[in-house]
């Protein structure tokens, strides 16, 4: 979501890249990285809701994802009531962090684009936004993720 801020990497950390898929993991390789494979797995938390109403003369529909906004009952219908959905759609369900060969234990790098579904932020109205990136630790098995939800969890209220 554009209208917050993101975890970004601005102490000028090493980038870990993400390959999501069995070709990019297989390029990363043939590059030099090991790529640390993981099973991408949706969490239930992360959610985005709507609703859909529909011009009763004309048939277009609208969709609305602000609860706070109402709509014109005399020349719309509710099609869809406010409901929840996943927001994300990944292609595969496997990807890879691509490790550099010369990574040092205890070193920090910045995951530019993360696999685990963490939630970063949550609106009041019950969306739950996924963390897109931040900072990890190599401990020279895996990447231990930095990000604590009750320190850098972004509430909004609306």
């Amino acid at each position: 979501m554009a209208w917050w801020k993101k975890n970004e990497n601005n102490k000028g950390l090493r980038p870990i890249m993400t390959a999501r898929d069995e070709a990019s993991i297989n390029k990363g390789v043939k590059g030099g990285f090991w790529p640390l494979v993981k099973k991408v797995e949706r969490s239930p938390e992360i959610r985005s809701n709507f609703m859909v109403v529909q011009n009763k003369k004309t048939g277009e529909i609208e969709v609305v994802g602000d609860q706070r906004m109402g709509f014109d009952t005399e020349n719309y219908d509710m099609v869809i009531e406010w409901t929840y959905y996943y927001p994300h759609c990944f292609a595969s369900p496997f990807a890879a962090y691509l490790i550099p060969p010369d990574i040092e234990i205890g070193e920090r790098v910045y995951i530019e684009d993360l696999i685990e579904d963490i939630v970063g932020a949550r609106w009041n109205q019950g969306n739950n936004y996924r963390l897109e990136g931040c900072e990890a630790i190599w401990n020279g098995k895996d990447l231990e993720i930095q990000y604590d939800p009750d320190t850098n969890l972004v509430e909004f209220e609306g």
